[in-house]
């Protein structure tokens, strides 16, 4: 008996932190808040999210072409993820000017509503145009189970 309340004690556990896909697209406007810091704040459709808005506070490296920073989404009733991210760009000339192709990689670091506790990591794959100030793109990757008991 002891030992079919441990094992159901110990599979509760593993079936919270069951990961499922977590992907979308979004776009966004870019605002220089300092000399290395760029906030973005826009919208997007996500897999669990729905219609969302964001959040970015990034800090760039501009001689090695890095950023790293934290992002907040807001699902449609309010629920939220929050995540810290690391990212690369590689710059493209355009007869516009040059645009980056950017990768970053976020760590799901939590929430509020079914995203309560929520772990998980993703990849952005943007592209930014600092000469109109916006970027798109798309993300993939797993999160903890939405209303989950994490």
């Amino acid at each position: 008996m002891a030992a079919m309340i441990l094992t159901a004690a110990l599979a509760v556990p593993a079936a919270a932190q069951k990961q499922v896909p977590f992907k979308g697209a979004l776009q966004g406007n870019d605002t220089d808040t300092g000399p290395t810091t760029v906030a973005t704040r826009g919208t997007g459709i996500g897999t669990h999210l729905g219609q969302f808005t964001f959040t970015l506070e990034i800090t760039v490296n501009i001689a090695v072409l890095t950023d790293t920073g934290s992002a907040h989404f807001i699902a449609a009733n309010g629920d939220t993820i929050d995540a810290t991210f690391v990212g690369s760009a590689e710059p493209t000339v355009t007869p516009d000017g040059v645009v980056f192709s950017i990768t970053e990689i976020y760590t799901i670091t939590g929430g509020t509503g079914r995203f309560a506790g929520a772990q998980g990591s993703f990849i952005v794959e943007r592209l930014a145009d600092p000469n109109k100030f916006v970027t798109s793109g798309s993300f993939h990757g797993t999160i903890t189970s939405p209303g989950a008991d994490h």
